[in-house]
């Protein structure tokens, strides 16, 4: 393991494990698998990749800027797990990106980057990281609007209940009944989907209130999905709200 320093940047997390030092920082850990998102069975680490490049770029809490370089750990891929040694309480972005470093040149080939994962070290300990060989994910953020009125609505405000979300539907262009859908809470604003198979996509969006859509969806026609690990940005969605 060696540690490095550069300059970088930016959204998900979850937990697992950590090592408390006797100063004052702690051991934050990061694991990765690799999948193949068509049958959802486990590989190894991609050929001639042998490096997983664990970051820890410290941010503002709120406004999620960067403070000062990122933290980067490397380790073997074969390894499935490392970990960034930072300080308490103190809030960060990590990630993991696959590699290969050319002996010679020292050159740097990515495979992939896992998601980012936002960590607070008072009360997270690590996140894991699952690296799709034959797809990615999308993102997008919303706002919730009156259909008539076009006044911004709160969630509340437009009848999102607790038992509501916003939901995409993600079709496959080859395949129409193929489809997937996810469920956001509402209020969060941002969300990933689950992983997809690479190929091209019809993404509905909608809000719902645990009964039906709130108002008629948003269709994002011929968004892509590309390979290994993607992450495609859908943008900034307005929904319609009926009776608003």
């Amino acid at each position: 393991m060696k540690n490095l320093a550069l300059g970088a940047l930016l959204v998900a997390a979850t937990s697992s494990g950590c090592i408390i030092s006797s100063d004052d920082t702690i051991n934050v850990t990061a694991s990765w698998t690799f999948v193949h998102q068509a049958d959802k069975t486990a590989r190894s680490c991609p050929v001639g990749f042998e490096t997983a490049a664990v970051t820890a770029q410290e941010v503002t809490p709120l406004s999620v800027r960067p403070v000062g370089s990122p933290i980067i750990d490397l380790y073997n891929c074969s390894d499935g797990a490392g970990f960034d040694k930072l300080r308490r309480d103190t809030t960060y972005l990590m990630w993991v990106e696959i590699q290969h470093e050319d002996p010679v040149t020292g050159a740097v080939t990515t495979y992939a980057k896992g998601g980012e994962a936002f960590i607070d070290t008072g009360i997270d300990s690590g996140f894991d990281t699952r690296i799709l060989d034959d797809g990615g994910y999308f993102f997008l953020t919303w706002d919730l609007q009156g259909k008539s009125s076009g006044a911004t609505l709160t969630c509340a405000d437009a009848g999102v209940s607790s038992a509501g979300s916003v939901e995409t539907v993600s079709t496959s262009v080859a395949n129409p009944s193929s489809f997937i859908t996810d469920k956001f809470t509402c209020t969060d604003h941002f969300g990933t989907t689950g992983g997809l198979v690479a190929g091209r996509y019809t993404v509905s969006v909608d809000a719902e209130n645990g009964a039906g859509a709130l108002g008629a969806p948003v269709n994002l026609t011929n968004k892509d999905i590309t390979a290994p690990n993607g992450l495609t940005d859908l943008g900034h969605v307005i929904l319609p709200i009926d009776g608003q």
